[in-house]
């Protein structure tokens, strides 16, 4: 069966940064808005309601970036399941252009869960009834291109990050405002929070941070990524932001970000992304010169890992 369209609207202003494009945690919002699209044709009507008992949640989270939006772009998603396990499936999204292009694609794998106790438990028989409706292969543009999808993405904790040498360079508490039915914080709220603490890393992107290289319009963008979530805290819990570099090369680098649980220790989500430099003028990908690659590299954490 093909896709189906599960969202449509636009690229407003107000949704893009610095870069004049649309931000991570507002593609990430309207795939979620995709996703409870389908999700509720798939069976699970009262899955999004403030009253529900069951719900989804998502665990694994995979985005290529592929022609950038821009502001009053009119954009839409369509979705389709990629495989259904007993209490698991895998979904894919596909955000496109007014004109058929491509901006993004999202493969994640989702959980049903019981919400009394925050459990996974199995689909019901109306959805795996309905299920063939919905599925289609995965298209090769939503396939990885620079990140591995089988690495277990463990979560590091707070303890060990700085051990490692790692610092904390963003702190906050989440808001009722950025969680969801669940009562969890949401994935778009965990890559806002990963955009917002960014600008103080300065060893993942030098360029960025150098005073003629912004005035020329160099700046990074992010390529691709791969969240996945380990504890869902829930309005009120405190964070703490932890980045570290895992690579780079000329065209592109590899960054990892850890947001964590500052009193326990544990991880909340961790994302491995590709970015690369960009010239927000030439609105073009840019090589890295050699110094510059290994000026990233010489601020490697020995030892860190998703």
């Amino acid at each position: 069966m093909p896709f189906i369209l599960t969202w449509a609207g636009e690229c407003s202003a107000w949704e893009c940064d610095q870069l004049g494009h649309l931000n991570m945690r507002h593609y990430v919002y309207k795939t979620a808005q995709a996703r409870a699209g389908l999700i509720i044709r798939m069976g699970l009507p009262e899955a999004f309601k403030p009253d529900t008992s069951s719900s989804i949640r998502v665990k694994d989270f995979h985005i290529k970036y592929q022609g950038e939006a821009r502001p009053g772009d009119p954009l839409k998603i369509e979705s389709a399941v990629i495989s259904l396990n007993e209490d698991t499936a895998e979904l894919c999204h596909i955000m496109y252009h007014k004109n058929g292009r491509i901006a993004s694609t999202v493969v994640e794998t989702i959980e049903h869960i019981y919400l009394r106790e925050k459990r996974k438990f199995k689909w019901p028989s109306r959805v795996r009834n309905n299920v063939d409706t919905f599925k289609a292969e995965l298209p090769t543009p939503a396939k990885p291109r620079n990140i591995d999808l089988s690495d277990p993405h463990k979560g590091m904790g707070l303890a060990e990050l700085h051990a490692l040498g790692a610092k904390t360079i963003g702190a906050g508490v989440f808001g009722p405002e950025e969680t969801d039915s669940t009562g969890s914080v949401t994935p778009q709220a965990f890559f806002g929070r990963t955009t917002s603490s960014i600008g103080w890393y300065d060893r993942g992107w030098p360029e960025v941070h150098d005073a003629e290289n912004r005035e020329d319009g160099i700046m990074a963008a992010l390529l691709e990524a791969r969240a996945v979530f380990h504890t869902w805290p829930e309005a009120g819990d405190a964070y703490a932001y932890v980045p570290g570099v895992l690579g780079a090369n000329t065209y592109t680098r590899t960054i990892l970000h850890n947001v964590l649980n500052p009193i326990t220790g544990q991880s909340y989500m961790n994302t491995v992304a590709v970015g690369c430099l960009f010239n927000t003028r030439t609105r073009s990908l840019i090589k890295a010169t050699p110094e510059q690659v290994a000026e990233v590299n010489n601020a490697l954490v020995d030892g860190l890992h998703a």
